[in-house]
């Protein structure tokens, strides 16, 4: 039961907090600071506090660099495509960007008229071409 990870943790291993207490219990560390003097519980659990935040931040550096690199690949894959379609370097730095707005997280109105703005530039162009 230990070893289960988390779906968010399987790819770093680091423990959740389930999991963390699991094994607390299992190896009677949980008893020990029940029994434990006020001070000493206080210290413990300034401790653990301080590692569940160095994990915590270990964690979400994990998942950005991760999301980073998944978003580079498939922007690579784009802009690959978009150029095998014809567009030329102006037009698909226009369409990088509008497809970047798309691909970070949620866009506001003024994000998504800027994104269709330069869709329509960039095909504007592309078609003024052809």
């Amino acid at each position: 039961m230990i070893n289960k990870l988390h779906k968010t943790d399987k790819m770093n291993g680091i423990p959740n907090r389930k999991q963390r207490r699991e094994a607390m219990k299992y190896q009677g560390a949980l008893r020990m600071i029940s029994s434990a003097p006020y001070k000493k519980k206080a210290e413990i659990r300034q401790g653990q506090l301080a590692r569940g935040r160095d994990m915590h931040a270990a964690n979400v550096d994990y998942v950005d660099r991760e999301r980073f690199a998944r978003l580079e690949v498939k922007e690579a894959a784009m802009m690959k495509t978009w150029q095998d379609l014809g567009y030329n370097d102006a037009e698909v730095e226009m369409l990088r960007e509008a497809w970047g707005i798309d691909a970070v997280g949620k866009a506001t109105r003024e994000d998504v008229r800027k994104k269709s703005a330069l869709i329509e530039k960039a095909r504007k162009s592309f078609n003024n071409r052809s």
